[in-house]
């Protein structure tokens, strides 16, 4: 697998005194199902967190929220660092990260929600839908992970993108609303 990810250079998953590829630092095999769980349970700990957050703003007193949107963005960077260059740390430091990250999301949403009402709540219900949506197609086995599979997601995600650069561009230079996908 070719990636410009710094973090998945192609010595990411050799064992470095044997060249040999290891699955992980404990020996264990990685299973789709064991992945599909942990991402799940991340999952689960980033809308706690930015439950809580959510929670804790109100439009009186917006600033409520900022020491935990600080925590949760200063604090998800720090770990994302630590846990490219310690890999062996990563079952510790993804569920931090995605704490952090649920402080920070949540922070971000409130402040959006109380700007433009209603768009947080479609956007997390169309993301969270589409997450839990997949993860349990990959785990009954709807879904195989095949190239030509990877190729038609590359290419759905690639065509979005240029639909949005487009209308980006449009609105730029006052072309009216733009597309709309």
């Amino acid at each position: 697998m070719r990636s410009g990810n710094p973090a998945l250079n192609q010595n990411t998953f050799l064992d470095v005194g044997s060249g040999q590829v290891v699955s992980r630092a404990d020996g264990e095999v990685m299973t789709l199902n064991g992945t599909v769980n942990k991402t799940g349970f991340m999952l689960l700990l980033l809308v706690a967190m930015a439950a809580y957050t959510w929670s804790l703003y109100t439009p009186e007193n917006p600033g409520a929220v900022m020491p935990w949107l600080l925590v949760g963005g200063i604090g998800g960077l720090i770990v994302a660092i630590v846990t490219v260059f310690k890999k062996t740390w990563s079952p510790v430091t993804a569920p931090l990260y995605a704490a952090l990250e649920g402080l920070f999301v949540g922070g971000v949403s409130a402040m959006f929600e109380a700007s433009f009402p209603g768009i947080v709540m479609q956007a997390v219900m169309l993301t969270m839908g589409v997450l839990a949506a997949l993860l349990m197609a990959y785990k009954s086995g709807l879904i195989k992970a095949t190239e030509n599979f990877k190729l038609g997601v590359v290419a759905a995600t690639g065509g979005i993108a240029v639909l949005y650069l487009i209308n980006f561009g449009m609105q730029m230079f006052g072309l009216g609303h733009g597309l709309h996908p």
